[in-house]
């Protein structure tokens, strides 16, 4: 019995005589498409699996992305598709999350009221043809902010699965 299995990028055979592996292909390092807040690109549009961010349901444009019809975002150029979250007086979690897109080369820098985590590039190679790369290992997410006296926020993100 056989303890490698084909997968992403690679195949095996085995027999009688032994065993081959084939890499012609490179690897699929892009993670599941079956976890939380993981976004789908077609053709300019993004639409994100449903997950949580503090165990609170994202939006896009106030919609909540596990709505009956997802909501979607409209690509435009390069840039990423973020989570932002920002901070509320006296509470310990932000309880809101947005996703959006956001176009240019860099992530904004984190402020003291806000937070930004990436969840994919867009690339746009021209002619109006959109790629996407994901960043991170898609889970549900959690955030938290720590701000001491008169010094700038500091933003912790982690992925929970």
């Amino acid at each position: 019995m056989s303890k490698i299995q084909p997968g992403g990028g690679y195949g095996f055979t085995s027999g009688g005589y032994g065993f081959s592996i084939n890499t012609n292909q490179p690897f699929d390092l892009t993670p599941s498409s079956d976890g939380p807040l993981v976004p789908h690109l077609n053709d300019n549009k993004v639409t994100i699996t449903p997950g949580t961010v503090n165990r609170y349901i994202p939006q896009i444009s106030s919609v909540y992305i596990d709505a009956t019809t997802p909501p979607q975002i409209t690509v435009t150029g390069e840039g990423y598709i973020l989570v932002g979250v920002t901070y509320e007086v006296n509470k310990f979690f932000p309880r809101t999350a947005e996703i959006a897109f956001v176009s240019g080369a860099t992530v904004p820098a984190d402020t003291n009221t806000t937070a930004y985590y990436p969840l994919a590039k867009i690339n746009s190679p021209g002619g109006g043809v959109f790629s996407m790369v994901r960043l991170s290992s898609m889970g549900n997410l959690i955030v938290n902010r720590l701000k001491a006296g008169a010094s700038t926020a500091t933003w912790y993100w982690d992925i929970i699965n």
